[in-house]
């Protein structure tokens, strides 16, 4: 991946937005470039194509969620504070207006998009089913959670919850994602 100097991380965080606000096919380099008052060309010379800069954008993402991951167990935190982060981070981004979680911002494109895109949207995806997997799995081994069914499929359960409540949100507004959120921890025998 290309070095990350400020113009690199500049281009990535306006993609990510554009991405996360409009979904793959909904933003230009042209939207980019006028943020950040440059030309079309310097993003081109980072990322020769659109499907370049999203790959990357998405491998930046589960870059970050590993070190989200580690700082977590490293620091100690319970099966419930990791799956509160993972709640609060959906709602910081509804709150600047990313109503599409990251994964979610490409799928509705996901049959026309190019495999490097492709790839990394599946990487992710796994990436965070994996994560709420182990979160999940700790959850209930430490009686922090109760439920039944699988841990494998309550885990897809919360991630595809809160995938379509952040999506729904942004037209019913945040309530609709406190409500879901709140129905996940119930689900998961979450009592504050």
């Amino acid at each position: 991946m290309t070095e990350l100097n400020p113009t690199n991380q500049q281009i990535l965080h306006y993609a990510g937005h554009f991405l996360q606000c409009r979904g793959y096919n909904g933003f230009s380099y042209k939207d980019i470039s006028q943020k950040l008052g440059i030309k079309n060309a310097s993003i081109h010379h980072y990322y020769p194509k659109k499907e370049d800069l999203v790959a990357a954008l998405l491998e930046e993402r589960r870059k970050n969620l590993a070190m989200s991951i580690v700082q977590m167990v490293e620091s100690k935190k319970s099966a419930r504070e990791q799956l509160q982060y993972y709640f609060d981070y959906a709602l910081q981004e509804f709150e600047e207006g990313k109503s599409i979680c990251p994964p979610g911002s490409v799928i509705i494109d996901y049959e026309e998009l190019p495999e490097k895109v492709k790839k990394q949207e599946i990487l992710l995806l796994d990436d965070i089913r994996d994560w709420l997997t182990n979160v999940l799995r700790t959850g209930l081994e430490q009686k922090e959670f109760n439920f039944s069914d699988s841990v494998e499929a309550r885990a897809e359960d919360v991630f595809v919850t809160l995938m379509g409540a952040r999506l729904l949100s942004s037209i019913k507004g945040r309530k609709t994602l406190v409500r879901s959120i709140s129905s996940i921890k119930s689900s998961l025998g979450w009592r504050d």
